[in-house]
């Protein structure tokens, strides 16, 4: 998928924040900490309303999403809530990789200034 089909944001604030806090959206993987930057967690959701698939990293006091549409028309996104399909995976990778190049400097920092800052 093309960046022009994605939008991109910081989190706090968000109709993508907002989605997730009121539960509407279906968790496809949460909690999923970087390789190379542990103090970045990743997740991914399915956004039935929209049909869209979000990618959000957070660190600290940071938080930004990339979301695009699903390649999918079939199955709804509804009806998806029993597993990841294979295309919303590939999705969600090809965001994670355009969130990481635009917010990774802004990630990285805020992942120093905690190891810094210690426990």
């Amino acid at each position: 998928m093309t960046p022009e089909h994605m939008r991109f944001g910081a989190t706090p604030g968000s109709d993508v924040e907002q989605r997730i806090s009121r539960g509407e959206v279906i968790p496809q993987a949460e909690s999923c900490q970087d390789k190379q930057v542990p103090e970045v967690v990743w997740a991914q959701y399915g956004i039935p309303a929209t049909g869209e698939v979000v990618v959000v990293a957070r660190c600290g006091a940071l938080s930004y999403y990339a979301v695009a549409p699903s390649y999918l028309l079939v199955p709804p996104m509804a009806d998806r809530i029993f597993g990841l399909d294979v295309a919303d995976e590939q999705l969600g990778h090809e965001l994670a990789d355009q969130l990481w190049e635009r917010h990774s400097a802004e990630l990285i920092a805020e992942a120093q200034r905690l190891k810094r800052s210690g426990p």
